[in-house]
């Protein structure tokens, strides 16, 4: 394993600060959380067209409140995935406690753009301000048999369902 603030990484994050520095991983802070509407999500090699989403609201004392489910979580700051290295988010231990955690995909060798992934809560509402350390990001030497080449990240994709 790496660590993204170490100068043996070849990785980087946009923007951090020296309290997000863990002994093994860079806590991430929420930007954005969406919620998913309940349409047909359609996969296949030839199609894909996500779920509609649309921005959680922030209470007048600066608070999102979820109620039980699934939301798409945005992270400050957009990474950038060195040529021979792997990252993963997992979720903040404090959150595991109390019944919510982060999904998230694997961030391949290239991979250039936003981290996101799926806030789950469970046992009840949860009240989140932006801006709140959520989750970890973990770097890992990886043998890549080539780089990202996606349609999220910088790209298109992202481009259209952030508004950017």
């Amino acid at each position: 394993m790496l660590h993204l603030a170490s100068a043996h990484s070849q990785s980087t994050l946009s923007q951090f600060d020296s309290d997000q520095v863990q002994p093994n991983a860079i806590d991430l802070r929420v930007d954005k959380i969406f919620q998913s509407f309940s349409q047909v999500f359609i996969i296949s090699e030839d199609e894909k067209q996500h779920r509609k989403s649309a921005p959680v609201e922030i209470d007048d004392n600066g608070w999102w409140r979820l109620e039980p489910g699934s939301y798409e979580i945005i992270m400050e700051g957009t990474v950038s995935i060195g040529d021979d290295e792997a990252g993963w988010v997992i979720t903040r231990s404090s959150l595991n406690r109390n019944g919510c955690f982060i999904t998230s995909g694997l961030y391949d060798s290239g991979y250039e753009g936003v981290m996101a992934g799926v806030l789950h809560v469970n046992n009840g509402p949860m009240m989140l301000k932006p801006g709140t350390r959520v989750g970890q990001f973990l770097l890992f030497k990886a043998e890549a048999l080539n780089q990202y080449d996606g349609d999220y990240g910088l790209g298109k994709q992202h481009d259209q369902k952030y508004g950017v």
